[in-house]
């Protein structure tokens, strides 16, 4: 890890705590003002867990897992819950934590440290400015929404050799609907791009019941056209948590039978499964 690197994108993030525009939704608050945006984020961060992980993907086990609270997304089916909406939940980030939490990892086997969420590019000044105090920081994995915007994603130039990007949906009226955000798959899509040739890019679709057609299919398909060579995470262990019950569609579960269908689907575009 470049640290002089690492400090001078530091300081640049720092502007955004004044003004921030992390995200898509380019709220412009002064965070450290007390004033808060979509994702009700401040100017501090709090990670409400952190585990050594052996179910990613195989290239990134066994990864060290720090989920930061707080999200830009509001996803009906959160598997985190309350955890992933509230950014005044868990402990506060900072470097005795985490180099006491790495020392750790590294007893378990940890090879990166991975940030997740909620969504960590919400937190990304308060990240970075507590990572330039790490002398031998772990390879860094950015497992995001893909709902930043493109000033966040420069700012992680040269500081994350892995990028795991959630695309999660094909089309704007679910993500609309199920997330609460606009003009989703033109940000994402833009931002896989943005990245493809900054690190080692890993795209995951995690199936949502009711949704093969809408946007698993047009996801593949996308992928197929514009990053064929990308490697591509399928996931198929949805659990109908956080507010899924209130959601007919969303309050079920992926068949063995969706998940073969599915599967050949991305053998058959071609995509590079992992």
């Amino acid at each position: 890890m470049n640290i002089a690197l690492l400090a001078h994108n530091a300081e640049q993030a720092q502007q955004h705590l004044r003004e921030c525009h992390l995200c898509e939704h380019h709220c412009g608050n002064d965070r450290t003002n007390g004033v808060r945006g979509k994702c009700h984020a401040l100017d501090e961060v709090r990670v409400f867990r952190h585990r050594v992980e052996w179910g990613e993907e195989p290239e990134l086990v066994p990864s060290h897992l720090f989920y930061t609270s707080g999200c830009d997304l509001r996803c009906k089916f959160c598997i985190a819950e309350e955890n992933a909406f509230n950014p005044k939940l868990g402990t506060l980030l900072t470097p005795e934590f985490l180099k006491t939490s790495i020392a750790w990892g590294r007893t378990q086997g940890a090879k990166n440290l991975q940030w997740v969420g909620g969504e960590p590019t919400i937190h990304l000044p308060g990240i970075l400015e507590v990572m330039k105090e790490i002398d031998d920081l772990p390879d860094i994995v950015w497992k995001s929404d893909f709902f930043s915007s493109t000033a966040a994603l420069d700012l992680l130039d040269g500081v994350a050799k892995y990028y795991v990007a959630d695309f999660k949906f094909g089309n704007n009226q679910c993500a609309t609907s199920v997330a609460g955000v606009p003009h989703y798959v033109e940000t994402v899509s833009r931002n896989l791009k943005h990245v493809l040739e900054r690190g080692i890019l890993i795209v995951r679709h995690l199936l949502l019941p009711g949704h093969f057609d809408c946007c698993y299919r047009p996801i593949v398909d996308w992928i197929a056209k514009q990053m064929p060579e990308v490697r591509f995470s399928l996931r198929d262990g949805y659990l109908p948590k956080w507010q899924a019950k209130h959601h007919p569609a969303l309050h079920g579960y992926i068949t063995k039978k969706d998940a073969e269908m599915a599967r050949k689907l991305a053998e058959a575009k071609g995509l590079r499964l992992v």
